[in-house]
């Protein structure tokens, strides 16, 4: 049953109809659209040729009959040249696919040494072709996105214009010329591509045969000695050019001219190209010398051909060269003017150079392979197992040696001492080991503290004295190391010193308690904090002159540092969050106040900001007996992270409470007041009624107001008491 679910839903997911074949969108010159070409790079080959003859002969119908006074005539012979662009570029493709990136590169059957040196070298200026095709990539895919761009405004301009409106017939032929000439464009991006495609394959093929050739390698000893021989004589080219230079420097110690000091100095310029050049080629051939060496059978075991520095230090002198040709340009440039014969007498020698300097940097480049081929072939010889260590010890000084031209890179200068990354390393060095000589001296007071050696007080105040000391000593380690003379740290000092007498004290003070805030941290970003002054809140920055503090009014405070260093900071939040907070209120008398306990627990359950575990737990207190009321006291811990607003937390809580005794029917209490009357009248004896209805007007509200009687019958005098507790928050 399964197996026919299966086969059905996988029928049901073959279409239904065949594909829906291409139809080539013809443009209405009436109606002009502007997207009618957008489907032209999806289509293939054969699509493109038929729709280009559909397109041609509906402009060649619609073109004779615009109007000849118009003047249409040169935009419609540049549209018929870029229709034939168009076919020409078809026809270019053609002919491209004959060109080949790797012209008589040849790659023989178990070959010599020198027979893969010239493959590898054939396959080196192949990978340069490919590589100036790819920058041609880039400027064609910038000028298909400019020519997009224009057309886009072509065709706004289009729709601008009324077809009544005469200018619209002329519009419309230059957005069909924008048109056509972006189908141009995109024909030779897409030539350029199948270029790249193409010999993108072949060197990926030449490549893998090169690594084949190194794996049929054949020792041959014709081609040692021609190898020796080719040594001898660049060593010996090498030794003349260290005498030519030589009699250049002589000639500009006994020349005054500046003419030719400067043309001797260029001469050394070229001497020191040719040198390296020379250099370069003699450790080419000691590679190749090595590799043919392992190859005979029945020799010794070789060892690696490793240069330790020679790339290094030819990539160091290659750039300083390249720098010292620029200065030397700008130079000429500035000394001969306008003078065009002169400029093409030091030109031409210019060029030399550059030439060189072009010819070094393709030696590194072969010289970097010829080193990864060795290591190949030896390990292709003599097993893997023989060459680990020096093929280990090969990566680890490429890597010594980047990093060494890494560190030394200038990234700036104080008072003249540059600056580079293997100082900013030294000084990262001697910071860390600051902080490790702290983190041991306070491990150490430690663990004398445990060991009851000292007192903790004593422990801590020696381990800031000393971390101070550690501080102290870390800051003039670096800056002696960036240059500066510490001798005048004493000057500096004075300067301070003089300026603290003149009324720097505030600012300095400050400073130096944003300092202490800073390292001893008491406080941080995020606390609460109520300072002696009454401000209180919660910090938002910690800065080195002041503090800013967001008070629960929403209300930013810059407070001076000296202030929390001086005065009294009480911070809810040091070490731990959860507080606890005391809420008075009161219940009338003959109330249980088993169910008073019970109200206030859960009053204090709906607060979201109460905090509560095994430890600390809600309680409810019975602090007193009041005149009118039984005092409560309701004792609360709080979780002062959690109150985002910075409310009052006792409001909160007597709402709570308010509305919890409310709904278990506990009464509240109101203060009450005995009034007692006293007639001053003689021969009036207080009545029993009298006193009554007194007693009747006086409540537990309060005394009312009595009416005046007039005359010297009495006076209503009293001796009031507060009753008690005041309600709730008392």
């Amino acid at each position: 049953m399964l197996l026919l679910f299966i086969c059905i839903a996988s029928e049901a997911q073959l279409p239904s109809a065949k594909p829906k074949e291409f139809s080539p969108v013809v443009p209405d010159f009436n109606n002009l659209s502007a997207d009618w070409w957008t489907q032209w790079p999806n289509v293939t080959q054969e699509q493109r040729t038929g729709w280009l003859t559909e397109v041609e002969t509906a402009w060649k119908e619609w073109s004779e009959i615009l109007p000849e006074e118009a003047g249409f005539d040169d935009r419609v012979k540049t549209v018929n040249l870029r229709l034939n662009g168009i076919r020409k570029n078809w026809q270019k493709r053609e002919e491209l696919k004959k060109i080949s990136v790797l012209p008589k590169v040849e790659f023989p059957k178990e070959p010599t040494v020198l027979q893969w040196a010239a493959a590898d070298a054939g396959v080196a200026r192949g990978q340069q072709r490919f590589d100036g095709l790819r920058l041609e990539k880039v400027q064609m895919d910038e000028n298909v996105a400019h020519s997009l761009r224009s057309l886009r405004e072509i065709v706004g301009a289009l729709r601008d214009v009324d077809r009544a409106d005469p200018k619209h017939l002329d519009v419309t032929v230059d957005v069909f010329l924008a048109q056509i000439r972006h189908l141009q464009t995109l024909e030779e991006q897409r030539l350029l591509q199948d270029q790249m495609t193409t010999w993108e394959e072949e060197l990926t093929y030449a490549r893998g045969e090169l690594k084949r050739m190194l794996e049929e390698l054949q020792y041959s000893e014709k081609v040692a000695e021609q190898l020796a021989a080719a040594r001898t004589e660049e060593k010996s080219n090498l030794e003349e050019l260290a005498k030519e230079r030589s009699d250049s420097q002589n000639l500009i110690f006994e020349s005054s001219d500046a003419a030719v000091t400067l043309e001797q100095q260029i001469k050394i310029m070229n001497f020191s190209v040719e040198s390296l050049e020379n250099r370069l080629q003699i450790r080419k051939q000691e590679l190749l010398q090595a590799i043919n060496s392992v190859l005979e059978p029945g020799a010794e075991k070789q060892k690696l051909s490793l240069s330790k520095d020679l790339v290094s230090n030819a990539e160091t002198i290659r750039t300083n060269l390249k720098r010292q040709l620029n200065v030397r340009q700008r130079q000429i440039v500035a000394w001969a003017g306008e003078d065009s014969k002169v400029m093409r007498k030091w030109w031409g020698q210019f060029e030399k150079i550059d030439s060189g300097l072009g010819r070094t940097g393709d030696l590194i480049d072969d010289i970097k392979r010829y080193e990864s081929a060795q290591l190949f072939v030896y390990e292709h010889q003599q097993g893997w197992w023989r060459t680990v260590g020096e093929r280990i010890q090969h990566q680890f000084v490429e890597m010594r040696s980047g990093w060494r031209n890494l560190a030394n890179f200038k990234l700036f200068a104080i008072s003249e001492q540059p600056i580079t990354l293997k100082d900013i390393a030294q000084m990262i060095l001697v910071v860390i080991g600051a902080w490790a000589c702290s983190r041991l001296l306070s491990w150490f007071l430690r663990r004398m503290v445990r060991k009851n050696k000292t007192t903790e007080q004593s422990s801590y105040t020696l381990w800031r004295i000393l971390n101070y000391c550690i501080v102290l000593i870390t800051l003039v380690i670096i800056l002696t190391m960036v240059g500066l003379d510490t001798s005048k740290l004493t000057l500096i000092a004075g300067a301070l010193s003089v300026g603290i007498g003149f009324g720097m004290q505030a600012i300095f003070s400050n400073f130096i308690s944003g300092i202490i805030l800073l390292f001893e941290q008491p406080l941080r970003v995020g606390d609460l904090v109520e300072l002696e002054s009454g401000v209180f809140g919660r910090i938002r920055d910690i800065n080195v002159r002041s503090t800013r503090i967001t008070t629960r009014d929403n209300v930013d405070i810059l407070v001076p540092n000296s202030e929390f260093v001086t005065g009294r900071v009480t911070n809810h939040t040091l070490d731990d969050p959860v507080r606890r907070i005391h809420v008075m209120f009161g219940v009338a008398y003959g109330t249980d106040p088993e169910a008073v306990r019970e109200a206030a627990m859960a009053a204090a359950e709906r607060v979201p900001v109460t905090y509560t575990n095994w430890q600390r737990k809600t309680e409810v207190w019975l602090t007193g007996f009041g005149d009118s009321s039984l005092d409560f006291k309701l004792v609360v811990w709080v979780n002062s992270n959690a109150v985002s607003s910075l409310g009052d937390l006792a409001a909160i809580y007597n709402l709570e409470l308010l509305r919890e005794l409310n709904q278990r029917g506990i009464e509240i209490p109101f203060p009450q007041r005995d009034i007692h009357v006293r007639s001053w009248a003689e021969g009036v004896p207080a009545t029993p009624l009298a006193t009554t209805s007194m007693r009747q007007k006086t409540g537990s509200a309060g005394s009312e107001d009595w009416p005046d009687t007039g005359g010297h019958g009495g006076d209503v005098g009293g001796d009031s008491e507060n009753g008690g507790s005041s309600g709730i928050g008392h």
